[in-house]
C-alpha cells in the first residue's frame, strides 16, 4: 500500500471529514505518515472561504510534490467543490473529488475514473456517511452532526461549497459519541456548518436542544460542547437546556461580524444589534460563568470611520469573553465582492487591530475572575517544562502542574494565577 499524509486546511467541519477518511483508510491498510516524510499518496482537504486560502491550498500541493516529486495528490473540499477545473491541471494532482465524494474515498482511489469527479452538492439531500474512531488530538474529537448553510450571507461562498442544511439523524450522533467515549474521549464538540439548524431536514423535525437532551440521556462519560452557533438560534430553550446540565460545557462561540445594524443588512445577517445584545444578556444571566467569544469581519465594503466605531462601542460594552477579528477579504463568486466602495487593505487591517487589541483585554479581564476558583479541565499534552497543558469547561486554556495524568483525563484544579494567554493551576 502507497504511503499516505492527509493535510487540513480550515475549519472544524474539515477536521472532523479528515478524521473519517483517515480511518477508511487504515481499515484499507494504507500506512499513515507526517506530510513531511513525503508520503507517495497526499490528500489535501481545502477551504475557500477567501481567496488567500485557496492560495494557501495551491502551495501545499505544490509543497507535496517538493517532499515527494512522484507523489500523487488528491484534492477534496470546498476549494475542491468551488473551482475543480483549476485545480486538475496543477502539477501531481490525480484526482479532485467533491464535498460529497468524500465519503466515497477508497472507491475512488481503487477504481480508474475520471480526474475531476464533483457532484451538485446543492442537490445532496443528505449529509455525508463519514464516521470516525479517532481524533488527532487524542483527548478532544469533533463530531460532525450536520453540513451545508441556508443563510447566503453576502460576504460568504460556503453554502455554494457545501450545499443546503442537512442533518445526521440523532441515533447515528448517540452512536459516533458513544463508540469515541468507549475510545477515552472525554469532550466531543458538535460540529458543522450551520449547527443552529440542526433537525429542520429530518422527518419528524427536530431542534439542536432536542439533540442536546437525547446525548444527555443515552451518552455518558463525556462533557459536549457546542460549535459555531448563529446569534438568532441561540433559543432559551437552547440556554436552558445548558444552564440545567453540567456535562455541558458553558460555552458559546456565537458569529456576530458587525456592531453596526447597515452593514449587517448589507451582509445580509438575519439578526440586529439590539437582538444580538439581548441574547448575550440573558446567557450572562442565566448562565454566570458562561465563555463567549465572537467573530468579527473589519473594513466590509462601504464601512465607513463611523461605522467600524460603532462596531467598536458596542463590542466594547457587550460582555463578551474573546474575540476572532478578520479583515474582510473578498472572495470572487459573492455579492459582497462585487459592491462599490470597497475598503483599502491596510485600514481594513488597522480596524481589525484595534478589535484585536479590544478582545485581548476582556480575554485577560474574564481570565482574572477565575483565580481562586476551581475547573473542570481536559489534559491534553506535556509542555517542555513538564505541565500538563489543558482547557477547561469555559474554554480557557490551563496549565497544570502535575506529575501525573494522562492526555483525555478530566479534572479538577484550582487557578493560582494568569499568565498572558493562559491560566496557571494546580490539581485538587
Amino acid at each position: 500500500m502507497n504511503s499516505v499524509s492527509i493535510v487540513t486546511l480550515g475549519c472544524k467541519a474539515n477536521q472532523f471529514e479528515s478524521a473519517a477518511m483517515e480511518r477508511m483508510l487504515i481499515e484499507q491498510g494504507y500506512p499513515i505518515i507526517p506530510f513531511e516524510q513525503g508520503a507517495e499518496l497526499v490528500i489535501v482537504n481545502t477551504c475557500t472561504v477567501t481567496s488567500a486560502t485557496d492560495a494557501q491550498s495551491r502551495k501545499v500541493i505544490r509543497r507535496a510534490r517538493r517532499l515527494n516529486e512522484q507523489c500523487r495528490i488528491v484534492v477534496t473540499g470546498c476549494y475542491a467543490q468551488i473551482q475543480p477545473q483549476q485545480i486538475a491541471e496543477l502539477p501531481g494532482v490525480v484526482y479532485v473529488i467533491g464535498n460529497s465524494e468524500k465519503q466515497d474515498l477508497i472507491n475512488i482511489l481503487c477504481q480508474e475514473g475520471p480526474k475531476v469527479q464533483v457532484g451538485d452538492i446543492a442537490r445532496q439531500q443528505q449529509c455525508p456517511d463519514l464516521k470516525i474512531a479517532s481524533f488527532s488530538e487524542h483527548s478532544r474529537a469533533f463530531v460532525q452532526i450536520q453540513s451545508g448553510c441556508n443563510a447566503f450571507c453576502s460576504y460568504c461562498i460556503i453554502p455554494y461549497a457545501r450545499g443546503r442544511s442537512r442533518s445526521v439523524e440523532k441515533t447515528a450522533v448517540i452512536n459516533q459519541i458513544n463508540q469515541l467515549v468507549e475510545a477515552g474521549y472525554r469532550e466531543v464538540v458538535l460540529t458543522g456548518i450551520h449547527i443552529g439548524n440542526y433537525g429542520q431536514d429530518l422527518t419528524p423535525k427536530c431542534t439542536l436542544t432536542d439533540l442536546l437532551r437525547a446525548l444527555l440521556e443515552q451518552t455518558d462519560g463525556c462533557r459536549i460542547r457546542l460549535g459555531s452557533i448563529e446569534p438568532q438560534e441561540v433559543s432559551e430553550a437552547l440556554i436552558n437546556c445548558v444552564q440545567q446540565a453540567s456535562r455541558i460545557c458553558p460555552h458559546f462561540h456565537i458569529p456576530l461580524q458587525s456592531g453596526c445594524d447597515s452593514i449587517l443588512q448589507r451582509m445580509n445577517r438575519h439578526y440586529t444589534t439590539a437582538q444580538f445584545r439581548d441574547t448575550i444578556d440573558l446567557l450572562c444571566r442565566k448562565i454566570p460563568r458562561v465563555s463567549i467569544g465572537i467573530d468579527m469581519i473589519s473594513g466590509f465594503p462601504g464601512e465607513t470611520d463611523n461605522e467600524h466605531q460603532q462596531t467598536y462601542d458596542f463590542v466594547a460594552a457587550l460582555p463578551v469573553h474573546y474575540l476572532h477579528v478578520f479583515p474582510y477579504s473578498a472572495r470572487p463568486g459573492t455579492p459582497a465582492a462585487t459592491m462599490v466602495e470597497q475598503v483599502p487593505g491596510d485600514i481594513a487591517k488597522q480596524r481589525a487591530a484595534e478589535l484585536r487589541v479590544l478582545g485581548e483585554d476582556k480575554a485577560r479581564q474574564y481570565r482574572e475572575q477565575f483565580i481562586g476558583q476551581h475547573l473542570d479541565v481536559v489534559l491534553e499534552s506535556r509542555t517542555k517544562n513538564n505541565q500538563w497543558q489543558g482547557t477547561s469547561a469555559e474554554y480557557l486554556t490551563v496549565f497544570v502542574a502535575a506529575d501525573q495524568g494522562a492526555a483525555g483525563d478530566l479534572v479538577s484544579v484550582e487557578v493560582t494565577g494568569v499568565n498572558q494567554k493562559s491560566l496557571v493551576t494546580t490539581l485538587t
